[in-house]
Parts: C-alpha cells; sequence; structure tokens
C-alpha cells in the first residue's frame, strides 16, 4: 500500500494502545477469588474473545450465580481502575504514530470488542482520546470480532473504502475481523497478548514505529 492510498488507520484497543492483557488478567483474578474460583486448563482462553462470552462460559462450568453481561461490566471496571491508580501509559510509540498519522492527515480509527464505557474510559485515562477520529465499541454492533462489524462500522463512518484503510491488531480473532473486512492488517506481537497466530496478518511488527516506515518516502 503507497503512501498515498493510506486514509484511515484503524487500532484495536486491548493489547495495542494500551498492554492492557495483563489488566483484564488481573481483574479476572480478583474476580475468581471473590467467587472461591481456581481456574484450571479446561477454562476458555479470554485473550481476543469476547468478555461476556467469557463470563458466559464460567458460569456454565463453575455454577456461580450472576449474568454474562453484569461480570463483564465488573472486569472493565477494574480494569479502568487499574489504568487509574497504576497511571498506565500508552503502548510505547502510540503517541509518536499517532502524530505522525495527524501530520500527514490520515484519520484515525478505533475498532473494539469492549464495551462503550470502557473504550471512553481508557482513551480519556491515558490521555488519547484527541487523536481518535472514529471509535466503535463491541456493544454498538450486531457481532463482535472475528465477525467483521466493528471495523465495517468504522469504514461506514470514515466513509473511506476498506482498500484505503490498515488496522493493527494484536490476535488472530482481530486479524480475522479486519481482513474479513478486506482491510490490510498489521499484525502487532505484543507478548503479554499470548502465542498468537499471526497467519491472517498483511505484516507482522514488533513495534508500532514500524508501521511509518512503509509509507516514509513513498
Amino acid at each position: 500500500m503507497g503512501k498515498e492510498n493510506l486514509k484511515l488507520l484503524i487500532f484495536d484497543m486491548d493489547g495495542v494502545i494500551l498492554d492492557s492483557e495483563p489488566l483484564h488478567e488481573n481483574a479476572r483474578q480478583m474476580m475468581f477469588q471473590r467467587f472461591g474460583i481456581v481456574p484450571d486448563a479446561a477454562f476458555p482462553d479470554p485473550v481476543g474473545n469476547s468478555s461476556s462470552g467469557f463470563w458466559r462460559e464460567v458460569i456454565k462450568k463453575c455454577g456461580i450465580e450472576g449474568e454474562p453481561y453484569d461480570l463483564e461490566r465488573e472486569q472493565y471496571r477494574l480494569v479502568a481502575q487499574q489504568i487509574e491508580e497504576n497511571r498506565i501509559s500508552p503502548s510505547e510509540g502510540l503517541e509518536e504514530l499517532l502524530c505522525w498519522a495527524k501530520t500527514h492527515e490520515i484519520g484515525i480509527g478505533l475498532a473494539s470488542s469492549s464495551t462503550r464505557v470502557l473504550v471512553d474510559d481508557t482513551l480519556r485515562l491515558l490521555g488519547i482520546e484527541k487523536y481518535f477520529d472514529y471509535t466503535v465499541s463491541g456493544d454498538e454492533v450486531p457481532v463482535k470480532k472475528p465477525a467483521p462489524d466493528v471495523y465495517q462500522r468504522v469504514l461506514e463512518m470514515a466513509g473511506i473504502k476498506a482498500g484505503n484503510a490498515a488496522a493493527v491488531e494484536d490476535t488472530h480473532t482481530g486479524m480475522q475481523a479486519a481482513k474479513s473486512a478486506g482491510i490490510y492488517c498489521y499484525g502487532y506481537r505484543n507478548l503479554s497478548s499470548g502465542e498468537q497466530d499471526m497467519e491472517a496478518a498483511d505484516k507482522v511488527i514488533e513495534k508500532l514505529t514500524e508501521i511509518k516506515s512503509d509509507y516514509i518516502g513513498n
């Protein structure tokens, strides 16, 4: 993709704009302790997947009281609390990349499976909400990732064709969503996200600032 073709850069949130997977794991562990749950190898993998779906499986497996969406909201509340109390910073190189995009009049979007409340809290607490032109959360579309809905909604809001956009994802599920929407996808290797299958990515990167090098000089 040439520099002149990129009109919109779309980021996943968890594991991309911040290293949040450890925060989600801390939140889940706090909730497990509250319910007296000792997770085992048979527990579903929560990384890159729906949090409400994860809690639905936990309720079924452990017989605990509660509704999946209520437990998801509690998990997200605990994540936001950690971001604020620990003064978590954005991922290394993110603000540099966002500033570069703005300088080159490239739109900036966010496509997350998390809820609107967590999306807004995260961008505000990180102090980067001013950069984002379009944000879509998982509770604003019919189907979450790996379905393409969140990406399609961002494209619609921006009035940009898929061929003029690029996505940044750290999980196989997210990469599937971006590719299903017809969007060029960078696979961002975040060690906190575990061993993710990067096969769906068009290009795998270790640092967010590597994205700039694909367009500088083109």
